[in-house]
């Protein structure tokens, strides 16, 4: 079986040229390595996509080349390669270069080998990012400079400075190059949080609570996944602001509320887990996915009404207090744990998400009852796919404006209000990013 180093080659390789996440990629390998060597895949793979134009800047320095002319057969070698001299110290550096080198000889011929190993020496020379900075050479605008610095594309930089300004895009940039800790969502019925962090602890999990969510845990040490208190269904794994903007606005005793598209089934599990008495339907168009929900909820013991249905053409009529569309969306809040959606950032593809969004948005809000409330969720920061898909969707539809559900939004969501029924949470801390936008009919 191929190594560690050589397998992360491949899935670097592969992730850059399709449309499949990284995460199912490393699933196919869970079994083929044992725990430690799994976490170290996992490391390599996700560091080199997170700081894959940093790395490019290196190797080009490092060449002498620019880089159309480095061999694509050989750029995913070295960009692995330069990731763990940059970045790692488990692996001796003579190693590394040797693997690489050997690699380069399968993928190429004598000379390209030669060329890997002389660039990777030069890398394994200073391996440290300070040793190779950005320069006026590698871009003389500022906002260049930074993409390259902190390993974003362009344009996405561009476009956080003109709507959020230099401060906020820095920390917004740095937020997401920051490895992300696991989240848990713990279950009112299963005795709550402080119960589920002492279960973990004598497991040998370290937890803190969320200061944003108060059914959140963040996970400091420890295998949670490995645990009695996983199996026995005790937590869902749920980013802590995923947990606030599933909630917002709070759920009612008895509330009926439909999760359209609703697969993997985290806004509805939030909601029970919060408010154990909500009369829940989870539907989703696509029956793989919705397996995958029921065995959620098979799993966490909880209740749902599960039913394949397109939120484009909901098959219920005013029937639900509150309809939730967590709509697809190019993913900009959640670059920090799906790296690889940077590189695969199109105008074209924001466009066409934007159009399903509303395509979604307008099919799910015939289930909604006079009086009841239609929430829009996305992972995404950007105003096309959110706010302008909110104001198209009103002015369309009959009968909704926009809420502030005054009353029933959590105190951690305060700060987060851009706007009238607007929310949205730039990835920050620990946690992802996202925007909510709440809808009323009127009765």
């Amino acid at each position: 079986m191929r190594g560690v180093r050589s397998q992360a080659v491949s899935i670097v390789e592969r992730t850059l040229v399709s449309r499949a996440p990284v995460d199912a990629e490393l699933a196919a390998l869970a079994t083929s390595f044992d725990e430690r060597d799994q976490a170290l895949l996992r490391e390599i793979v996700f560091g080199t996509l997170r700081w894959l134009k940093r790395l490019d800047q290196v190797l080009v320095a490092a060449s002498g080349r620019t880089f159309e002319q480095i061999q694509p057969a050989l750029l995913p070698v070295l960009r692995v390669a330069a990731y763990q001299l940059l970045f790692l110290d488990r692996v001796p550096a003579h190693a590394i270069v040797s693997e690489a080198v050997d690699e380069a000889l399968r993928r190429s011929h004598k000379g390209a080998a030669g060329f890997v190993n002389a660039v990777l020496r030069r890398v394994a020379a200073k391996p440290d990012l300070a040793s190779w900075p950005v320069t006026a050479v590698d871009s003389v605008d500022p906002v260049g400079r930074l993409a390259i610095e902190t390993s974003h594309p362009e344009v996405l930089v561009r476009r956080w400075w003109a709507q959020y300004g230099e401060p906020v895009t820095r920390a917004l940039l740095e937020a997401n190059n920051r490895q992300k800790p696991m989240h848990l969502l713990a279950f009112r019925t299963n005795g709550g949080r402080d119960l589920l962090a002492a279960k973990l602890l004598a497991e040998g999990v370290e937890t803190e609570p969320s200061r944003l969510s108060g059914l959140g845990l963040v996970v400091r040490s420890g295998n949670a996944l490995r645990t009695a208190a996983f199996a026995r269904g005790d937590f869902y794994i749920q980013d802590e602001v995923a947990q606030v903007a599933a909630l917002l606005p709070a759920p009612q005793p008895g509330e009926r509320i439909l999760d359209i598209a609703a697969a993997p089934g985290g806004k509805g599990l939030a909601l029970l887990a919060a408010e154990p008495s909500v009369w829940l339907v989870a539907a989703d168009v696509a029956l793989p996915r919705l397996a995958t929900l029921a065995q959620n909820h098979a799993r966490l013991h909880t209740h749902a009404g599960i039913v394949a249905g397109d939120a484009q053409r909901t098959p219920f009529t005013g029937a639900f207090d509150r309809v939730i569309v967590d709509y697809p969306c190019t993913g900009t809040g959640t670059l920090r744990k799906h790296p690889e959606l940077k590189w695969r950032w199109t105008a074209s593809e924001l466009e066409r998400l934007a159009a399903q969004a509303l395509r979604l948005l307008a099919g799910a809000a015939v289930a909604v009852a006079p009086g009841g409330i239609l929430v829009a969720i996305s992972c995404s920061l950007e105003p096309e796919e959110n706010e302008i898909v909110g104001e198209r969707f009103l002015a369309s539809a009959r009968g909704f404006r926009r809420t502030a559900a005054s009353g029933r939004v959590p105190t951690a969501a305060a700060a987060a209000q851009s706007g009238e029924g607007i929310w949205r949470f730039l990835p920050s801390d620990d946690h992802d990013g996202f925007t909510v936008q709440l809808f009323e009919r009127l009765s």
